[in-house]
């Protein structure tokens, strides 16, 4: 049985006077260009593959800011929760993007870029 994983992005930028754009996909799973309100949670679940090769990335729009990385990996899979569904948190900041397993757990794992 493969593990479970539910991601989460959720905007904690100040305002939705600029919007915050991103766009996820996998190999075989693509959210399309979405728009993410302030305060709102993007989420979705997945079970791991056999090769543990599953990989999501996102690109991110903030104005004249972007980043694009993967937002799920095998090697990211250690920053998510050890429950029976592995949980696993982005929230998106002024700062950048911080990573983990519980909101009152996270680490800044990206900076915005220009």
């Amino acid at each position: 049985m493969p593990d479970w994983f539910e991601v989460h992005i959720i905007n904690a930028l100040p305002n939705n006077n600029i919007p915050l754009w991103f766009h996820c996909a996998s190999g075989n799973k693509d959210f399309g260009y979405q728009i993410l309100n302030a305060g709102d949670d993007f989420h979705f679940e997945f079970g791991m593959n056999a090769l543990r090769s599953t990989l999501y990335f996102s690109h991110f729009w903030w104005g004249d800011k972007q980043n694009v990385f993967d937002i799920f990996n095998k090697h990211l899979a250690d920053h998510c929760s050890d429950t029976k569904t592995r949980y696993c948190y982005w929230k998106v900041q002024i700062d950048g993007f911080y990573m983990g397993p519980q909101l009152d757990q996270l680490s800044l794992m990206h900076s915005w870029e220009k």
